[in-house]
C-alpha cells in the first residue's frame, strides 16, 4: 500500500511559514500553493506530513457503485492474531515499497516521492485516527482527498479496484497491531534464547526471508536484490574471506543496520534481547555455524590498515589498476556499463548490474575508504563482485583502487533544487551538454520511484534519479537533462556518436591464448525514453503528477532512442495519451558511458492546448523515465513528483 500522508495547512507549520511569491505575480489556486509545497518537499522532516484530520473525514463514499457510511464502520478482524499475519502478507506485496518493512514511510521509494510516506508508528499518523478513517483513505487514495488536500500532489494509490474489503482490513489489523507494538510498555526481558528467536523471526522476517529462512517469503518476488537464503550460511557484508560464514559482529551489523538502497531494514529499534535471539536462531538455520563451532575454528578478519593520504600519484595508480581489474563490470567512468555485465546481469536469476560507482550513497556496506577496501578484500559472497587476493594485491594497491574511486563520484548524495531555476541568455542555445552554457546553469537533482498505481507496475526502476539544468532566451526554453542507464540501446548509433565502456587491457596473467570474441550491444525490445511534462494550463489547478486527467490534462515531451527526435503527447492520465502530429519540441541525446544526455528545446508560445512558457511564474514541472532493457514501456516507468520549473527575467 504506497499511501502517501496528504499536505497539511501551512498553519501547522507555524503562522509565519508563507510560499515566497515574487511581487507582481498574482495569486492562482494551483500555482501559488506549488511554491509551498515545493518547500515543504525539500525542507520537510524525513518522517513526513501529518494527515488530514478526522474532522475531515467524510460521511461516506462510494466504493463498487454503493455507499459506505463511515460513522460506524468499524473492523471486522480487529485483534485477530492470524488476521495480523495474512495482513502483514499483503501489506508486503503492496505496500512497503513506499512505507517499508518498518512501517516508518522509509521504504525502497521512501525519499522518491512528495509528500513522503505515511510514518505509521508516529502517534499523530493513523494511529490517532479511527480505523474507518484508515479504510478511506486505502480505498480512495490520493487522488480521494477533499479538494482543500491538493490530491495532485499526493502518490497514495486508490485501492479500491485492487483490493477486496476484506484484504485492506488485514492490512489495517496488520498496521496498527504492528505500529502500535512501537509505543508499547517493554515487558520483562527474556535472556536471548533460540526459541525467543524464533518468534521474533517470524513476526519479522519470515515475510521476506520465508518461515524456513529459504528466502522464499511472500515478499521475495518484490524485493530486488533478493532476500538472503539464510540456510546457506553466506551474507554479502562480511569481515571474513569471500565464501565464509560471516562473524557475529558482522550479523549483528547486518541486523542493526539492514543494507541501504534494498528493501532490508535495519532492526534497532528492537530490544537487544531480541536482536540477540534473532541472531541466535539464524545461525541455526545454517549447519555451518555448528560445523565450524564443532571444529574449533576461528575466523579470519579482513585487517584494514592505516588510510594512507590521498595523492595525485595514488589516484593515478588506482586508475591504471582501475581500468584494468574493474572497468570490464563497472565501466570506465564507474557507471556499471562494462563490457562483461552482457554476461553476468540477468533479470531472470536477480543477478543485478555492477553498484554504480558513481552514486555511493548506494553502496551497501558504505562509502567510507574504509568501507571500500573491506569490500574490495572481502568481495561480496553470491555475487560477481570478486576478492581481490593478499596474493596478488598489497594493501597498497587497493588503498591507490579506493582513492581513485572516490573521485568518480560527489562526497556526498547530490540535494534536490526546487525552484529549478532557468538563467537568461543571449543568443542561440547551444545543444552541445559541453557548451559552458550549460556547465553554468544550475544543476538540479530530481529523485525517481518507480510507476506503482496502474498495472504494468515498476518495482525495480533501472533509473532512480536524474539531473536537469534549465536556460531561456526569451524566445526558446531548453532543458539539458542527464541520467545513468547501464544499459546503452544500440538504435542510437545510427543517429548520433556514441562512447561506452570498450574491453579492459586485462593484466598478462588473465589473458588467453585466443582473444574472446567481442559481444555486441544487446538489442531491447524497446527503445529507452524519457518524458518532460507540463500542465496544459497554468491558470487552473495542477493536474495529477501521473499525466494529469481528464479535466487537467498534461504536455508530455517524449524522446526515445529509436528516433532521437522527441514527440509532443497530449495525456489526461496513464492511458489517454494522443500524438501531437508535428511536434515544436527539437531534441539531440547523447550516450557516453553509461550516461544519457538529452537537450530539448521549444520556443516560448505554441498553439492553442500547449502550454504557453512566461518568465517570472512558477512552472509545475515532472519527469518520466523508461529503460527498454529492463522492458519498461508504457506505465512501466521511472516517475517524479512535481517540481518548479523558474524561467529567470
Amino acid at each position: 500500500m504506497p499511501s502517501f500522508p496528504e499536505p497539511q495547512k501551512a498553519k501547522r507549520w507555524g503562522a509565519s511559514l508563507k510560499p515566497t511569491i515574487k511581487p507582481g505575480i498574482p495569486h492562482r489556486s494551483g500555482v501559488t500553493h506549488l511554491l509551498l509545497f515545493c518547500f515543504l518537499a525539500t525542507s520537510a522532516p524525513s518522517w513526513g506530513f501529518t494527515p488530514p484530520p478526522s474532522e475531515d473525514l467524510p460521511k461516506s463514499f462510494v466504493y463498487k457503485d454503493k455507499s459506505i457510511t463511515l460513522k460506524n464502520l468499524t473492523n471486522p478482524f480487529k485483534g485477530n492474531p492470524k488476521v495480523v499475519k495474512k495482513g502483514g502478507t499483503l501489506y508486503t506485496r503492496h505496500c512497503f515499497f513506499c512505507h517499508g518493512d518498518l512501517l516508518d514511510g522509509n521504504g525502497l521509494f521512501g525519499k522518491s516521492f512528495f509528500p513522503p510516506p505515511a510514518d505509521f508508528t508516529r502517534l499523530d499518523s493513523i494511529l490517532s485516527r479511527p480505523q474507518a478513517y484508515t479504510f478511506w483513505r486505502i480505498m480512495k487514495g490520493g487522488q480521494g482527498l477533499p479538494e482543500k488536500y491538493e490530491p495532485w500532489n499526493s502518490a497514495m494509490p486508490a485501492w479500491e479496484d485492487a483490493l477486496s474489503e476484506k484484504d485492506v482490513w488485514k492490512i489495517i489489523t496488520y498496521i496498527y497491531d504492528t505500529a502500535g507494538q512501537r509505543h508499547a510498555k517493554p515487558g520483562k526481558q527474556e535472556p536471548p534464547s533460540l526459541k525467543r528467536g524464533k518468534r521474533v523471526y517470524l513476526e519479522k522476517c519470515a515475510f521476506c526471508h520465508g518461515e524456513e529462512g529459504k528466502g522464499d517469503g511472500p515478499a521475495a518476488d518484490y524485493s530486488m536484490p533478493q532476500p538472503r537464503n539464510l540456510t546457506k550460511g553466506h551474507i554479502k557484508i562480511r569481515s571474513t574471506p569471500f565464501g565464509k560464514i560471516p562473524t557475529d559482529k558482522d550479523l549483528m551489523n547486518v541486523i542493526d543496520n539492514g543494507l541501504r538502497s534494498t528493501t532490508m531494514p535495519g532492526w534497532k529499534h528492537l530490544p537487544e534481547n531480541d536482536r540477540k535471539s534473532l541472531l541466535v536462531y539464524i545461525k541455526s538455520l545454517s549447519k555451518k555455524f555448528a560445523k565450524f563451532k564443532k571444529k574449533g575454528k576461528k575466523h579470519k578478519i579482513t585487517k584494514v590498515g592505516k588510510e594512507p593520504a590521498l595523492s595525485p600519484e595514488s589516484m593515478e595508480r588506482g586508475k591504471a589498476l582501475f581500468m584494468t581489474q574493474c572497468s570490464g563490470c563497472h565501466g570506465v567512468e564507474g557507471r556499471g556499463d562494462g563490457v562483461t555485465t552482457q554476461r553476468i546481469v540477468d533479470y531472470s536469476s536477480s543477478a543485478i548490474w555492477p553498484r554504480n560507482l558513481s552514486q555511493p550513497w548506494t553502496f551497501r556496506r558504505g562509502s567510507t575508504r574504509k568501507d571500500i577496501f573491506i569490500t574490495l578484500r572481502t568481495g561480496l559472497s553470491t555475487s560477481a563482485m570478486p576478492k581481490f587476493s593478499e596474493k596478488v594485491f598489497k594493501d597498497e594497491q587497493i588503498w591507490d583502487i579506493v582513492n581513485f574511486v572516490t573521485t568518480l563520484a560527489p562526497p556526498t548524495q547530490p540535494k534536490m533544487q526546487s525552484p529549478i531555476h532557468a538563467k537568461k541568455v543571449a543568443g542561440e542555445i547551444s545543444d552541445d551538454p559541453n557548451d559552458p552554457i550549460w556547465q553554468n546553469a544550475q544543476a538540479s537533482f530530481i529523485p525517481l520511484g518507480g510507476q506503482l498505481q496502474e498495472k504494468p507496475k515498476s518495482y525495480f526502476p533501472t533509473v532512480r534519479n536524474l539531473t536537469v539544468r534549465a536556460v531561456h532566451n526569451k524566445k526558446e526554453v531548453s532543458l539539458y537533462i542527464h541520467w545513468d542507464d547501464p544499459s546503452l540501446d544500440p538504435a542510437l548509433i545510427e543517429f548520433t556518436d556514441v562512447e561506452v565502456s570498450p574491453p579492459p587491457p586485462l593484466p598478462e596473467h588473465m589473458r588467453g591464448k585466443e582473444p574472446k570474441e567481442a559481444l555486441e550491444p544487446a538489442s531491447p525490445e524497446y527503445p529507452d525514453a524519457i518524458a518532460v511534462q507540463f500542465p496544459v494550463s497554468l491558470d487552473k489547478q495542477i493536474p495529477h503528477f501521473l499525466n494529469g486527467d481528464t479535466d487537467h490534462p498534461v504536455n508530455l515531451w517524449k524522446w526515445t532512442t529509436a528516433t532521437n527526435k522527441a514527440t509532443e503527447i497530449h495525456a489526461n492520465g496513464l492511458k489517454g495519451w494522443a500524438h501531437q502530429e508535428d511536434s515544436a519540441v527539437r531534441a539531440k541525446g547523447h550516450f557516453s558511458y553509461g550516461r544519457y544526455s538529452v537537450i530539448l528545446k521549444r520556443v516560448f508560445k505554441e498553439d492553442e492546448g500547449d502550454i504557453q512558457f512566461q518568465t517570472g511564474k512558477p512552472i509545475p514541472i515532472a519527469f518520466n523515465v523508461w529503460d527498454g532493457y529492463a522492458e519498461e514501456t508504457g506505465n512501466k516507468k521511472s516517475i517524479s513528483s512535481w517540481f518548479t520549473l523558474w524561467l529567470d527575467e
